[in-house]
């Protein structure tokens, strides 16, 4: 099963973060853009086969779904604003049906506090962020990214794998945002916001898919 696992999904997994690497070195080079776009969307992509291949159900087929819809979303985002904010926010809407379907029986009074915040403020903040005319779509994509944090935060997944890296997307897309109102006076938040966005999906997929393996 070792070697199995080896052949059949490791590659999928060094593949994407290889790929990350290479996206955030190469994003600010003379690449055609068509290959920058799909060198943007696979490291997501290549991490939803990861997780179909190491646990098989459905759990983990509404995981891959959020990962496409996001590598997608993230890679069209420059091209397509309003389709690919779209696209994202269906894929936080898989995240949120996952984790509220293994939300945590109990909660510590100090954990409730965190899932509210999350849920209420992150909204709140996309909006403050945005530029006038993107205010109403940063305040829809802050309600579903802040859901999407909260639901994972509030999961019976390791909160310190699952949850803290729904917080870490959630970082790099208010990023973005603050961002996006001047990019040449934010280029490093800019160019930081995407590096994040990708490490806290492999961090939230690597431990979801951990934790499904261990209880199955």
């Amino acid at each position: 099963m070792p070697k199995r696992a080896l052949i059949e999904r490791r590659p999928w997994l060094f593949g994407s973060i290889l790929l990350a690497m290479a996206f955030v070195s190469l994003q600010e080079s003379r690449l055609p853009g068509l290959y920058l776009l799909a060198l943007k969307a696979a490291p997501l992509l290549f991490l939803a086969i990861y997780a179909l291949l190491r646990h098989r159900g459905n759990d983990t087929r509404i995981l891959a779904g959020m990962l496409v819809c996001e590598g997608i979303g993230s890679a069209l985002i420059d091209y397509f604003p309003y389709e690919a904010i779209t696209l994202i926010i269906v894929g936080f809407g898989f995240g949120i049906g996952l984790f509220i379907m293994h939300r945590r029986p109990i909660l510590a009074a100090s954990q409730k506090t965190l899932v509210v915040a999350l849920l209420l403020l992150t909204p709140l903040v996309a909006h403050l962020l945005a530029e006038p005319d993107w205010k109403t779509a940063a305040l829809f994509y802050g309600l579903a990214a802040g859901g999407m944090a909260a639901s994972a935060w509030g999961s019976s997944f390791p909160r310190y794998r699952v949850g803290a890296g729904a917080v870490v997307i959630l970082a790099g897309n208010l990023i973005a945002i603050e961002a996006s109102t001047d990019i040449d006076t934010h280029r490093l938040f800019w160019l930081g916001s995407w590096p994040l966005f990708y490490l806290g999906n492999l961090m939230l997929s690597t431990g979801v898919t951990a934790e499904l393996r261990a209880r199955g």
